[in-house]
Parts: C-alpha cells; sequence; structure tokens
C-alpha cells in the first residue's frame, strides 16, 4: 500500500532531522566518548544511536498539527469549559520572544497537552515540542503526534546507555534552537489528586546541556491543571487500588473519546512564576554547590505548581463530605463545614475560582449536584430532608477533587495535632512540645508533601497559629487554654487532611514489619500485600479511610522507610527499627483520631 504523500513527506523529514542531529559535533563527539567506555566500536554506537533518534525526533507538519488541534482535541477536551489565566499568558507570550520556554504541566488527564496545546495556539504562542511516553505511540495516534512536534520516549531506558545519550542529546539540541519544551515531571497522571514526587532525567539533561555549553538558558513554566471533575477517574481510582491497568490502544482511544463528550465542568489552568535554569545553577556555583542540585530545582518547581494551583467548589465539598465519614450531611451541615473553610481561604489570599456560591445553601447544592450527576455522591431524600454522602466505593474518587487542594491545609493540620499533643497534661515546655511534634510530622510526610524548608516551616507554622487567634502565644500558657484553642476553632481538619495519609503510611510500615529482616524487599510484591491487607483493616474498621489504599501513596511511604534505612536487610538492629517506625505511625494515627473525636464530641453538642 502506498504511504500517504503527507505522510511520507514527514517520514522522510523525521529522518532527515535524526541524521542532522548525528552528524553535529556534539553528538559525535559524545558518541565516541561513550563508545570508549562501553569498549564498542564507534561505528556500532553510532548507528544504534541513529536508530534511536529515528525512532523518537518529531516534526511539526501544518497538517498533522491541525489534526492534533482540530481532530484529536475535541476528543480529549469537550467536557470542560477552560478557565485561564489569561494575564500569565500575556506575560509568558512576551517572556518567550527574549527566551525558549520548558513547561512543566501537573498530569492528571490524557487531556492535559491537549488543553494547554489549544490556549497557546489561541494566544498566538509557540507550539511546544512535547515529550511523552511511547504507550500511546499506537495507530492513529502515535503517527500524529510523531508530526505534530510530540516526542515520545521508551517508559524506562535506565540500563541502555546508548539511548540514554539519544535523549539527552536530542533534548540539548533541541534547547540548542530555542525551541520550547513541555514534559510531566511526575512521570504519569496522579492517581490521588495532588502532585506525585519528581522524576529527575528530564531535566538533569537540560541541566547537563546548559552547564557543557551546548544550550545558553532555558525557563522553567511551573503549570497547573485542575478539573472540576474528570470521566476517567474512576478507572484510575480503581487501578490505584489494585485493579489492572488498561492498555492504551484504538478500541481505548474510541471509547475514551465516547466518555468525553459528556460536559463535566471546568479544567482550570494556572501558571506559576517562571525560573531561570541558568540562574538556578549560578546559584548553586556561588552557595558552594548542593543547595541548588536537580532535585531541589524539581522541588522549587512544584512549589510553585502547588502555590498558583486554586482551590475549587469540587475540593471544599469533598473536603466536607469525606470528613464525615459514611454519615449522611444534610445541605446545611455541608455548610456549615465549608463556610469556615471558605473564611480561611479568603484569611489566607489563597487562588481560588468560583467559591463564592458557596456561601449560599443553593451554590452548595449545585456542587453537590454537579457530583451527584458523576456518581461521586449520593443523595436520600425520602425522609425528613435530603441528606447527602460519598457514593459506596467512591471514597478515593471524592479523594482525588479534594487532594487538588489539600496541600494548602497541610500546614494548619499540622498545628492542630501538634498543639493537641501539648494539651495532654500539664508540662513544662508546651511549646517545645508542639514544635518537636510539629517536625516529627513534617519528617513523617516529606515524600508526600512539598514542604518549605525548616526555618521557613517554622514561620508557616506561626503564621498558622496568629490565623487562630492573635493573641495565640498568650493563650497556650496552660494546657486547659490549649485545649480551649482547639474547642473554639470554627473546623478541625487534621483528621480530614493527614489521616488518610498516614493510615497509608500505616499500613506500609506494619507489612514491613512483618518481612523477614534477611529477605530482600521486593517493593512490588510489598505494595501489592499492603494493597490486600490494607482492604481487610479498611473492612474490619481498623482503619477508617478507604482512600488510604492506594499504590501511589504506598510507594511514598517506602522512600520514607528507604530513607531511613529500613529496606536493606541484614542489620542487627533492623527488626526493631523497622517496628519503631510502625509504632510510630500508629501513634501519629491515634494522635490525629484524636482530633477527629474532638471534633465529633463538638459537634454532637451542637447538634439538638
Amino acid at each position: 500500500m502506498a504511504l500517504n504523500p503527507a505522510v511520507a513527506a514527514t517520514l522522510i523529514q523525521r529522518r532527515q532531522v535524526a541524521r542532522q542531529v548525528l552528524r553535529t559535533e556534539r553528538f559525535q563527539e559524545q558518541v565516541g566518548a561513550l563508545a570508549r567506555t562501553l569498549g564498542r566500536a564507534q561505528q556500532d554506537v553510532s548507528k544504534e544511536a541513529l536508530k534511536g533518534l529515528e525512532e523518537i525526533v518529531t516534526v511539526q507538519s501544518p497538517a498533522f498539527a491541525a489534526a492534533f488541534d482540530y481532530g484529536l482535541g475535541p476528543l480529549h477536551t469537550k467536557a470542560w469549559t477552560v478557565d485561564a489565566d489569561e494575564a500569565a499568558l500575556s506575560n509568558l507570550k512576551a517572556l518567550n520572544e527574549r527566551h525558549a520556554l520548558v513547561y512543566l504541566p501537573t498530569h492528571r488527564s490524557y487531556a492535559d497537552a491537549f488543553i494547554l496545546s489549544r490556549l497557546l495556539r489561541d494566544h498566538g504562542m509557540k507550539r511546544n515540542h512535547i515529550l511523552g511516553g511511547n504507550n500511546l505511540g499506537f495507530w492513529p495516534l502515535g503517527t500524529i503526534i510523531r508530526r505534530a512536534g510530540g516526542i515520545l520516549i521508551r517508559r524506562s531506558f535506565q540500563d541502555d546507555e546508548v539511548y540514554k545519550l539519544v535523549v539527552r542529546e536530542y533534548l540539548a539540541w533541541l534547547a540548542a534552537q530555542r525551541l520550547n519544551l513541555e514534559w510531566y515531571m511526575e512521570g504519569g497522571r496522579s492517581r490521588t489528586g495532588k502532585l506525585r514526587p519528581p522524576k529527575y532525567g528530564l531535566l538533569s539533561y537540560l541541566v547537563a546541556a546548559i552547564e557543557s555549553g551546548g544550550a545558553e538558558d532555558m525557563m522553567l513554566v511551573p503549570v497547573s491543571t485542575t478539573y472540576d471533575q474528570m470521566h476517567e477517574i474512576s478507572r484510575m481510582a480503581a487501578e490505584e487500588a489494585g485493579a489492572s491497568k488498561t492498555a492504551e490502544n484504538l478500541l481505548w482511544l474510541a471509547g475514551y473519546a465516547r466518555t468525553q463528550q459528556k460536559w463535566v465542568g471546568h479544567a482550570y489552568v494556572r501558571f506559576g512564576e517562571p525560573l531561570s535554569l541558568r540562574e538556578a545553577l549560578a546559584r548553586a556555583d556561588h552557595d558552594g554547590g548542593g543547595k541548588w542540585t536537580v532535585a531541589k530545582i524539581a522541588f522549587e518547581v512544584f512549589q510553585r505548581i502547588n502555590r498558583c494551583t486554586p482551590v475549587t467548589a469540587p475540593a471544599l465539598v469533598t473536603f466536607a463530605l469525606l470528613g464525615a465519614r459514611d454519615r449522611a450531611l444534610t445541605l446545611k451541615e455541608v455548610q456549615e463545614q465549608v463556610l469556615p473553610l471558605l473564611d480561611y481561604a479568603a484569611a489566607r489570599g489563597l487562588p481560588s475560582s468560583h467559591l463564592e456560591p458557596l456561601r449560599g445553601t443553593s451554590g452548595i447544592y449545585d456542587t453537590l449536584k454537579t457530583l451527584e450527576k458523576g456518581r461521586v455522591v449520593s443523595r436520600y431524600e425520602d425522609g425528613l430532608e435530603a441528606v447527602f454522602k460519598i457514593e459506596p466505593g467512591q471514597h478515593s474518587v471524592a479523594a482525588f477533587y479534594r487532594n487538588s487542594a489539600i496541600h494548602w491545609f497541610v500546614n494548619r493540620a499540622i498545628l492542630e495535632v501538634a498543639l493537641l499533643d501539648a494539651t495532654r497534661e500539664d508540662i513544662t515546655g508546651p511549646l517545645e512540645r508542639a514544635w518537636a511534634a510539629a517536625f516529627a510530622l513534617r519528617d513523617l510526610l516529606k515524600f508526600e508533601f512539598f514542604f518549605s524548608d525548616k526555618a521557613a516551616f517554622r514561620e508557616e507554622q506561626k503564621a498558622e497559629s496568629r490565623l487562630i487567634d492573635p493573641k495565640f502565644r498568650q493563650r497556650v500558657a496552660a494546657a486547659k487554654d490549649r485545649r480551649d484553642v482547639l474547642a473554639t476553632v470554627p473546623v478541625l481538619i487534621a483528621h480530614r487532611v493527614l489521616m488518610p495519609f498516614l493510615e497509608a503510611y500505616y499500613i506500609v510500615a506494619d507489612r514491613l514489619a512483618a518481612q523477614p529482616v534477611e529477605q530482600k524487599i521486593d517493593k512490588q510484591a510489598l505494595t501489592e500485600e499492603c494493597v490486600k491487607v490494607g482492604r481487610q483493616y479498611v473492612l474490619q474498621r481498623r482503619l477508617r479511610h478507604p482512600e488510604c489504599v492506594s499504590r501511589e501513596i504506598f510507594g511514598n511511604a517506602l522512600q520514607l522507610a528507604a530513607n531511613r534505612d529500613l529496606l536493606k536487610p541484614g542489620a542487627p538492629d533492623l527488626a526493631e527499627r523497622r517496628a519503631a517506625f510502625a509504632r510510630e505511625l500508629e501513634a501519629a494515627v491515634r494522635s490525629v483520631a484524636a482530633i477527629d473525636e474532638l471534633d465529633r464530641a463538638r459537634h454532637a453538642e451542637a447538634r439538638p
């Protein structure tokens, strides 16, 4: 069968680009150095590198760009009305006249790239070269993507030195041409709704390009995309709790496109403050190295993403319902939970969108109704008045929406637990004890949330205490006063914010303590054991939150365990240290549960 002329032309163009990159002096020097390191003939390495280049290089064909934008785009994005920061887009357009941009968006949906691409096109901005996984390389999706500026790379290539060179040097070549790039530093779609830990590989390649003189500078652009609701989240949540992942293919694409035709709300696109990669590296040199490593730069990008991510109505309403666990709430009770959160967001000046309607019951009702249509919330109205609760089996879906804004409430949650810890008895140095409790929680969750450094965290905790009461320090001198402070806070949130994560960490610590100390830990097998045992603990009500059964959170808990040297076998005290880790998590869960009980007691007293 003869190739379509447009396809044939772009195929030839891609091969030409691959050969052009291969022939550059820089690429040939890198191939030669690698050949010597591997003990292979340079000609053989060069041949293999060309094959890799032909696999990943992209071109921006107008015909295929149109197919991407006007063919695939609507299939993916029709479900949302896009709400974007227009002023930020104008500033980025001006910045792009002087610098190449690297867009680093959050990854929540297959629609992310299409939404951002449409925004840039509609504002007359340059098209990005988008890096993604070759799991999307099937026909016709891969055919279109590779010819519309998409770079599809293997999902894993840690042991393939030639392929690593190909990806690194192709990125350096693109950077030298001052072309815009885009990729997801999370490495894949978030299954929990909050940021995943960053993957550093591609960013390290850009750093190497600048340090070696292969590129001048690039501006890193943090991008947050948040959704009111997503059709695909139910499947993602099921995968997170143990279901097998659906393979991407033509049949999958047809089914996905079909579900996307139903409108489900807004997609909010916000842009964080751009970061000069060269300036970040210069700070590293000035500070003696170490402070602005690749990991630190990635961390800074993710903090900037969090700072521009808005609080949305679905996030606050699911926040309220999940805090009630399986108890149904009336419309008024939901509003009573949401209003203090609105006041808190206003007091802190948090970025938000479409929140004002939540101050009235009609706005609460409209959000609940939308979530009900999405089968996240169920309603019962055959009694005296309608009551609402999370649909059975949909807690992880509801948590996804809540978690889009959860980072804004973590510091306040930690302060509540620390304050309660200092009320247990009339002790000397209550504030010192509270600080110790706060930093202990920060350390437990350092692979889950993007905390500021210790000095900044301390100031953030002080700011949170002043929001509770401007005279906080004077009021917490005595144990009774410290408890009174908690009793008069309009809404307690520690159990709503921290408990699902701490329960997930407890599952990992519990199962890790049960492993033979002389046996090497198989992380995948241990994760699957945590999924099964976690389900049991939830069914037994030993744990309170079904969304704690999460492979993604288990993975972060394992990072913490590795950081504490609890995974490597053989140490003589390993069994005791693992047991101590489990006890620490159990104690943390109890502390947060005490906030839950205090909150429930307050509401019980308030109800007639």
